[in-house]
């Protein structure tokens, strides 16, 4: 595929996504139709299902592309991998899109929020046992993290998120 056509199909499946989160204000993700996709998002059934296997499929997908254009715009690097000097802008971010955060944990979306961090942080590494291994317990680690930050509404600033996650992987060395 061309560099073209992959950022037209990477804009649709963008457009497309964010209609999903844009009707979860109104609808649990069970009584969203595509139609109504299609119709928010302005594409047709046939780009839908050429996209997205499923509506969870598109909040996944929507929630890796707001961290991959967030990292690029800050220019973090190992964006795609675990980086502690990452943790100040992880926290950030997530801070910044608390309002979708608080809408997926309402819509009980969890998992798909959980999906989001493996595709992001561990399938690339699926060959190294080593890299695999520790990059699911980042993973896991991170989204067990900002699952409870949600859960208490955002409590704490980003900065106090970071420094909790930078002295517990400090105290476990």
């Amino acid at each position: 595929m061309s560099d073209t056509a992959s950022q037209t199909s990477e804009f649709l499946k963008d457009c497309m996504a964010a209609a999903v989160i844009k009707l979860l204000e109104q609808w649990p993700l069970d009584k969203i139709q595509v139609k109504q996709i299609c119709d928010a998002s302005g594409y047709h059934r046939a780009s839908w299902f050429r996209s997205f296997h499923s509506k969870s499929e598109a909040v996944t997908y929507h929630m890796v592309r707001l961290w991959q254009l967030y990292s690029e715009r800050h220019g973090l690097e190992g964006h795609d991998d675990w980086v502690i000097d990452n943790a100040e802008s992880f926290f950030q971010y997530n801070y910044e899109i608390r309002d979708t955060l608080r809408l997926l944990y309402r819509r009980g979306l969890m998992k798909e929020l959980a999906d989001s961090f493996t595709a992001t942080l561990h399938d690339r590494h699926i060959d190294d046992p080593d890299c695999a291994y520790r990059t699911t317990m980042f993973a896991f680690s991170l989204y067990g993290i900002l699952r409870e930050w949600i859960i208490r509404d955002f409590d704490q600033p980003p900065e106090v998120m970071a420094r909790i996650v930078r002295d517990t992987i400090a105290s476990m060395l």
